[in-house]
């Protein structure tokens, strides 16, 4: 197991061409495969939806990474596509956390921290805000019987202990490790700062994979999954 050795660098990033494809957007549930647990449609954000939708390839890539996983653990999806409202909803919300946490921090410094844990929405053909291209996927772990499990922080935990190579001990170093092989085994990249945090086919996918392009661009859910 390796976590990606780039760091995360939006500006170099920028080189990295926009994503066109018009793969359609899908709803991750029901599948026998995995839990649906939408996290903000069960926060009662304004806004969230109550099932995860996800491009079809990302949808097909979770089906091998929850058959990679032992038969006592079952994928949970918590979050996939998200729209503009979400985001921005998410972001000040993670801001007012990390402000209350570092009440002297200056405003860049807390704007830069900010989005480790969570992006301003943006609809930028170059670097769309990850969840809103359908192409990231927010997921844990359950046992058997649908219990989830300590994974040694809390989803969306603004903490270092969220990083995935955070030193743990125990369980729950041993589920992050078992997560994070099922899921770039399956073709997923993982933002270190999130242990939960996973790309396919959008720029920071790109980025970590070395690509040219990305494959998606920021999509628009409607009645029709017509795209941007």
């Amino acid at each position: 197991m390796t976590l990606p050795i780039l760091a995360l660098d939006r500006k170099a990033a920028q080189k990295i061409g926009a994503g066109a494809s018009r793969e359609e957007l899908i709803p991750a549930s029901p599948c026998p495969h995995w839990i649906v647990w939408p996290a903000y449609y069960h926060q009662r954000m304004s806004g969230a939806l109550p099932d995860v939708w996800i491009r079809r390839a990302v949808y097909d890539r979770l089906l091998g990474a929850a058959q990679k996983l032992a038969p006592d653990y079952r994928l949970v999806l918590l979050d996939g596509w998200r729209s503009e409202q979400v985001q921005n909803d998410l972001f000040y919300k993670m801001r007012k956390i990390l402000s209350k946490h570092y009440p002297g921090l200056p405003s860049h410094q807390l704007e830069d921290l900010t989005i480790t844990f969570a992006n301003r929405a943006s609809a930028d053909a170059i670097q769309p805000s990850p969840h809103l291209t359908g192409g990231a996927v927010d997921v844990t772990l359950a046992d058997s019987s649908g219990r989830f499990l300590d994974m040694g922080s809390h989803f969306d935990e603004p903490h270092e202990r969220s990083r995935t190579d955070y030193p743990l001990d125990g369980p729950p170093s041993e589920r992050r490790k078992r997560l994070l092989v099922a899921m770039t085994e399956a073709g997923f990249t993982n933002l270190p700062s999130e242990w939960w945090h996973f790309d396919f086919g959008n720029w920071i996918w790109a980025w970590y994979r070395n690509e040219q392009s990305a494959i998606y661009g920021p999509a628009s859910l409607s009645s029709s999954s017509r795209f941007l």
